[in-house]
Order: C-alpha cells, then structure tokens, then sequence
C-alpha cells in the first residue's frame, strides 16, 4: 500500500514538471529554432536535442519515470485484479464444496417466478439431475400449482426485507422421504431477494419414533397386564380358597351318599362346577401370565377339529364353516385353552358375519419361522400356525392397535368384557408363541397363532384309574382357613394318616418344636399372617433337618417350584385342593423321604 502511494506520488510530480515544461517549451520554442537555423552547430548531439537546456533534460528524463511509473501501477492494477478474480474463485469454488459436502438438500428460487437457481449435489443426486431454471414446485412437488405450503410470504416483512428462518416438517411425495425444512429469505448476487430452503431428511428419525412409540405402547401394555396380573394373583387366593371347601365337601359327600340317588347327582353337579370355576381360575391366571398351569404334549389339528363341529351348533347357518387341517404336530400346552382361545377367535368371526353371513375358515399347518418373522423374545423354528379367517366387515385401522388390550370392546353394554383377545394374547405368548391380525374394511380379518413344536409323541396306553394310594404316617396339616384344614384331615384320614391341623402358623411351629419326632410330614399353605409358608417351612426344617415339607399354593408370585426346591421343600400341592392330587403327592414325598433316610 505505501509503494502504490510513493508511486503516485512520484507520478503526479512528474506529471506536474512536464506539464511545466511543455508549456515553457512552447513559449521558447520560436527563439531556440531562430538560434538552432542562424548558428553554427557544434555537434550532432547539439542538433538532436536542439541545444535543448539541461532544465529541459531532466523534464524529459521525467517524462520517461512518468510513463515508467504508470506503466508499474497499470501492471499492479492488473495483477491485483487477478488476485481478486483468483481469490473469488477459490472461495466460490470452497463455498460450493462445502455446500455439495452437506448432507441435506439445499436450493435456491426465485421468490416470484419460482424458477430453480441452485441446487446442490446431494439434492441434484437426491432427485435424479440438476433442475437449475425448471419451476420448484412441478420438479421436487410434481404439481403444476403453488405448493399449499409455500412459505414465501413469511419470509420478508411488508417492506419487502427477509425476515427470520421459518422451521417445518413435511413428507415429500417425489422421494417418500421426510424433512424438517430451514427456509429464510437471502439476497442474490444480482440484487433480488430468493427463497433459500436447507432440509434434513428424518425419515430414519420418523422410524425410531414409530418404534419408540410402539414400545412405550407394548409398554403400557406390559404395565396393564401386571396391574391385571397381580389383581388376578388376589383374587385368584382367595377364590382358590372356596373352591378347596366347595370341591372337597363335595367329594365327601359324594362317597357318603346313597349311589343313584338325585342327591348324588346333585352333588356331582356342584363337583363339576367347581371343577369348571377352577379352570376358569387357572384361565385367568394364564392371561396375566401368572398361571402354573400344568401342559402336556397336544395336538392343535385335533382341537381344531373339535372346534370346527362345536361352533356349527352356536352360529347362524348364513355361515359356512371351513376348515383345512394339514397338521398333525404336538406342542406344549393345555387343550382347554387352547380350545378356549379359539372358540373366542371364531365367536368374534362371527359376530363380525352376523348380518350378511360369509365364510368362516380354520386353517391348522405347520411352518418354519426365520427370525427376523418374529419378535426379540421368540426363537425360530418350527411352529404350527393356525389362522381363523372371515370374511366379515373387518377391523377399522384406528383401533387395530387396541384390540388386544384388557377391557377394550367395541361391543355394547352387557355383550362384552374386553378380555377375550386379551386373554388369548396371553395364553399363547405363555406358550412362547405369537399372536398377530390382519384386517381390511369391508373384507375380513384374519387372526394368526403361531405355536412352537415339539417332537412328536408316541401313543400312549389309556390306563384304567387307579385306586388312590394310603398311609399311616403323621401329618401336620396348616392353613389359616379352618374349613381347607378340615377338609385336608377328613381326606388324609379316609388314606389311613394320622392327621394333626393348626388354623395359625405360629401355633404349628411351637407344636412341631414341642415333639419334632411326632410327625413324618408337614403340610403347609403357601399365604399365612404372621408366618409364611416358606418361612415356617425353613424354621422346621432348622429343627429336623430330614423332616420332608409340602407346600400348598393357590397363587404365589414370589413362589416357584424352583425357588421353593432351593429351600428344600419337596413339592407343591395345588388349591383347590383335590383328593387325587393330595394322595399322590403326598405319598410320592413320604415313600421318597424313607428312600433317603434308609441311604
């Protein structure tokens, strides 16, 4: 900066002493041309400059340094004009590196007429070619009009001056894809203001939401399903607790009454409606998935099957009932929930073809499930898929997602409780399966049980009943209820047991620490105040360690068979309490308790 000021400096001095010495030239030069004419020249030198004065030398020596110096600074000019054009260059070309380097779609429009005037790479690759000078809204939007969404009037004030970004979320049609869009209003370089959008694509954002969404619902669900699970787990105790004094009384009763009389069949009928509540208890056990349902290996072709000639004589003949049986695998499971469940799936069927009728179908096969056709929790494998399928009026998609959830019907007053789907969720998720629908509006829907299987199993003789086995070692029998205690006595007495029962565990505990050799056995309920089962289990075992315990549950959520063999209690025996049960396990733990004391 100081050289390009010293230069034109120097210039401007010289400038000025050349315009002086023009004019001096020019008022002198009538005289020097008289003098060079009428004198004698000295020399060639003299006649070339014209006996020009040395002032006028050094003027023209200044003109030299004068052309010279312009010269420099029109050389500087254009070098530092080169400079500035090389240094714009590399900033555009940095500037568009940096913007073609960003992961998102970046344009730029014409307010007014909409025409495309950048795009950057990601967008160009994005959307399949560069569109520079093509209208925004018929290349990204496919339309012919102004995007309803346009947000150019929000971009600048009444003058006419941009205004602050304006932040929006859409999904685009032209690429399916989801954005969040940055719009804000810039000068161009050529003076005009244009609509500049930088967009995001959060589409995979939009999936870990749905996801995320999908979990807090299985969630609440999870959440539902304890509340329901430890409400059951209560109530469950409790109604266990009759059923013991309704199922047992009755079968005392039945071996005292005269046989063929309608006072038997009386009882037997108050019998088999204990044995239906008892089921239903278990049931409802399974759906808060809280049950310790006994299973074996069945056949699902075979329950299908059965269902398929009992729901015939309960649904309208508008009807018709299909069914495609191409199974004979076993699973592990319990045939009356099973029979349960879809009796439930083929009653909603048909109340969904009640009106106009339709077709009805159960289709039982077996399949091989990779994992990714299955949840986190479910191995693949072998499965046996059963699908009932109608053809009714189908399921709205807005409530799809609820229909398994307790207490949701979209049934009347009085016709539903909400539990059925409810209920079937859980029985076949207990079984380490899957349940899952598909519906259309107007066509059907189709729900899908998946089942693992196991190895097939052999026949099976049928054995003819067995009489129950006796005893005569002493028991001490303990429950808080006094009629589950009585009835406990009469049954192991009938067996041939001397029987010993305490209402209060601590009472049976300070009788056994009395005379630990007077018993062979302790049986004790699970839920008692003051002394748990568990804990009175382990107190008399401190005492007689060689002493074998039974414990009696009708539902325990901290008590498993597992947890109870670490305590060392032998077995458990099930309320409601029946005989059949009661013998067996009870002799099985005494003839086992004399095999260890006898090694």
């Amino acid at each position: 900066m100081t050289r390009r000021k010293g230069y034109a400096v120097l210039a401007v001095v010289c400038l000025l002493y050349w315009i002086l010495d023009s004019i001096w030239s020019y008022v002198s030069f009538e005289y020097n041309l008289k003098k060079l004419i009428f004198s004698e020249p000295g020399s060639y030198l003299d006649t070339f400059l014209l006996r020009v004065p040395p002032y006028q030398i050094v003027s023209r020596i200044m003109v030299v340094c004068l052309f010279t110096v312009l010269g420099i600074l029109i050389i500087e000019f254009i070098k530092k004009r080169q400079a500035a054009e090389k240094d714009r260059k590399e900033a555009h070309d940095t500037f568009l590196t940096v913007l073609n380097s960003i992961d998102a779609t970046i344009y730029a429009a014409d307010m007014h007429t909409h025409e495309i005037l950048f795009m950057n790479k990601y967008m160009i690759d994005r959307y399949g070619g560069d569109f520079t000078g093509r209208i925004c809204h018929e290349v990204f939007r496919n339309s012919r009009e102004v995007c309803s969404h346009c947000r150019n009037d929000e971009l600048v004030d009444a003058s006419g001056n941009p205004r602050e970004v304006v932040v929006w979320e859409d999904q685009n049609p032209v690429v399916n894809a989801w954005y969040v869009n940055y719009d804000r209003a810039i000068k161009w370089p050529d003076g005009r203001i244009v609509h500049l959008q930088i967009a995001f694509d959060v589409t995979q954002f939009k999936e870990l939401e749905k996801k995320q969404k999908k979990a807090e619902e299985q969630l609440r669900q999870a959440q539902k399903m304890e509340a329901i699970g430890n409400l059951a787990g209560g109530i469950a105790h409790d109604f266990n607790n009759l059923l013991s004094s309704i199922i047992g009384f009755a079968e005392l009763a039945m071996d005292e009454v005269q046989k063929g009389t309608s006072l038997e069949s009386s009882l037997q009928e108050v019998y088999s409606a204990g044995q239906r509540a008892k089921d239903l208890v278990k049931q409802i056990l399974a759906f808060a998935r809280q049950s310790d349902e006994e299973r074996s290996p069945i056949q699902p072709g075979i329950v299908g099957k059965e269902i398929q000639k009992f729901i015939r004589s309960t649904i309208p003949s508008t009807i018709d009932i299909r069914h495609h049986i191409d199974s004979d695998a076993w699973i592990m499971g319990n045939a009356t929930q099973i029979h349960q469940v879809l009796m439930n799936l083929c009653t909603n069927a048909a109340h969904a073809m009640e009106d106009a009728g339709g077709v009805l179908e159960i289709s039982v096969k077996d399949v091989i499930l990779e994992k990714e056709a299955l949840s986190a929790e479910i191995r693949p494998g072998a499965f046996v898929e059963i699908k009932v399928t109608d053809t009714g009026i189908g399921i709205p998609p807005e409530i799809i997602e609820s229909i398994f959830d307790p207490y949701f019907t979209t049934k009347g007053p009085g016709e539903g409780t909400g539990l059925g789907l409810a209920m079937a969720q859980g029985i076949v998720e207990s079984y380490g399966g899957k349940m899952s629908v598909e519906s259309q509006l107007g066509k059907g829907t189709t729900f899908t049980l998946y089942l693992p299987m196991i190895e097939k199993q052999s026949d099976q003789d049928v054995s003819l009943p067995e009489r129950l086995p006796t005893g005569t070692e002493r028991i001490l029998f303990v429950d808080d209820e006094a009629a589950i205690t009585e009835i406990g006595k009469r049954i192991l007495e009938q067996l041939g047991y001397s029987v010993d029962i305490r209402t209060s565990s601590t009472d049976a505990l300070s009788l056994f620490k009395a005379g630990p050799e007077n018993f062979d056995l302790v049986l004790t309920d699970m839920t008692m105040p003051d002394l748990t089962g568990d804990r009175l289990a382990v107190e008399v075992m401190k005492i007689r360690p060689d002493i074998p315990v039974i414990l009696c549950t009708g539902y325990s959520k901290k008590m498993s068979e597992a947890t109870a063999a670490t305590l060392g209690i032998k077995a458990f025996v099930y309320k409601p309490v029946v005989r059949t049960d009661l013998a067996k396990t009870v002799r099985k733990v005494l003839d086992e308790a004399k095999g260890w004391n006898q090694q």
